[in-house]
């Protein structure tokens, strides 16, 4: 097995300080609420798409680590959060189409946005765009990352940390939850 050192995500103050948004004059609050905002996308579609919790967790690293390197300004959040979700559903090994992806976008944006829920016809030109554009914004991704996207959840080392101290069930549910 080759082990390749891939953890190149750890930013220092400074760095978060002056991170692409920053650069494109977005203030932090927007940016936070912006990192909020993709991540509420991520968690609600994932339900939706009825994804396991590790898939959904996995989208909202990679989006956060995108965002760490590109700025809101130039990437728009819903696409990226459609993106991570697909990417992250074949990562984890949960794979979803990519009909099923724009589907739950498209169907969240209209609820979202008080807009009637029209069908998404597959042949139209429309939907041929939101899927050239899913893939596109994933290369992107994919291309920022280096192709690198192993995310390590805590999840797993919390439970056999727990479970080697004898610690109560509840405690160790408890811990899964937070």
């Amino acid at each position: 097995m080759i082990y390749t050192a891939i953890d190149t995500f750890y930013l220092t103050d400074e760095q978060l300080q002056n991170s692409p948004s920053r650069k494109d004059g977005i203030d932090e609050a927007t940016e936070t609420t912006l990192r909020i905002y993709g991540c509420d996308l991520i968690q609600e579609s994932g339900i939706l798409l009825r994804l396991p919790q590790a898939v959904m967790a996995t989208g909202q690293v990679l989006f956060h680590r995108f965002y760490c390197k590109k700025s809101f300004a130039r990437f728009h959040v819903k696409k990226v959060a459609a993106s991570c979700v697909w990417l992250a559903s074949k990562l984890e090994e949960n794979p979803r189409k990519a009909r099923q992806v724009i589907i739950v976008f498209h169907r969240m944006e209209c609820r979202r946005e008080n807009l009637p829920i029209e069908h998404l016809d597959l042949y139209s030109k429309k939907y041929v765009g939101l899927k050239m554009e899913l893939s596109r914004t994933e290369r992107h991704i994919l291309k920022e990352m280096g192709f690198i996207c192993h995310v390590e959840h805590p999840h797993k080392f919390i439970s056999n940390y727990l479970a080697t101290l004898e610690t109560p069930p509840e405690l160790r549910q408890e811990a899964w939850n937070l």
